[in-house]
């Protein structure tokens, strides 16, 4: 996390220095603007379709499910009732590591006759062979998340699973996250884009990687009560970079002064 953000310091400075949006300086020729994730807990599905529906009229396309409950079938209660009340959203599911190998096979097919688009690191981590295991007969994606944090365990993936969940705080950083791009890229692994809970400035260089991605979930600066820093959206269902110089983040209360985007 600290070579992620002195790197993303670096690269707000030399963005500003040179007058040049970061997605610029990492070879993208337009702003990239990606519809993000929002995620439902465990809670009940009468919640869930309410959550979902709230999202929905936010603007929200893509919508993160949680599962692992200890009752199965209210995982698939809770998905079924998210489908019916966002019937036009993209749907991931992500059980945190909650299946063994077994009931994975047996539950895919069910989630996949729901409609999910790709399932997060439904095994426990630490066996990334048995990760491709699944995914080798999985009717859905799977995307390794814990299995893949660095280029290491996405060289032993690639190829092999659907996606990779890369987030930057945790592989190191921008460039650490393009080495892995470009690894995967051409294999049959997708990259999705993740993030943990930080400020508008922790998640805005992923932002400037949005076009890489097929799925994205950065809504970690949603999650605040107090956001201090503002400029990359995310309340409409988007996260979009500016072409403002560097990471084109500033401070909450300059928004207020000016007219600065959300």
């Amino acid at each position: 996390a600290m070579t992620a953000a002195t790197e993303s310091a670096l690269l707000d400075l030399v963005g500003k220095r040179t007058a040049t949006p970061v997605h610029r300086i990492l070879g993208a020729a337009a702003a990239p603007r990606t519809a993000t994730a929002r995620t439902i807990s465990l809670t009940s599905p009468g919640v869930a379709a309410a959550q979902a529906r709230a999202l929905s009229r936010a603007g929200f396309s893509v919508i993160k499910i949680k599962a692992g409950d200890r009752d199965h079938a209210t995982d698939l209660d809770r998905v079924r009732a998210v489908r019916a009340a966002a019937p036009a959203a993209r749907l991931l599911l992500d059980p945190n590591g909650a299946w063994s190998e077994s009931r994975a096979r047996t539950l895919l097919p069910r989630f996949a006759e729901l409609g999910v688009e790709a399932v997060e690191q439904p095994l426990a981590p630490g066996d990334p062979e048995a990760l491709a295991r699944l995914a080798a007969r999985s009717p859905v994606p799977v995307i390794a998340d814990e299995d893949a944090v660095t280029y290491e365990d996405a060289r032993r993936l690639a190829g092999r699973v659907h996606g990779i969940n890369v987030k930057l705080a945790k592989c190191g950083g921008v460039h650490a996250a393009l080495r892995i791009a470009a690894l995967i890229d051409g294999s049959g692994t997708d990259l999705m884009l993740g993030c943990l809970t930080a400020s508008t400035l922790g998640i805005a260089p992923a932002v400037h990687l949005g076009d890489r991605a097929r799925w994205t979930d950065l809504d970690g600066h949603l999650l605040l009560a107090h956001d201090p820093w503002t400029g990359i959206g995310g309340a409409d269902g988007f996260v979009a970079a500016a072409e403002r110089p560097g990471l084109g983040v500033h401070p909450r209360s300059e928004a207020r002064i000016g007219s600065a985007a959300p």
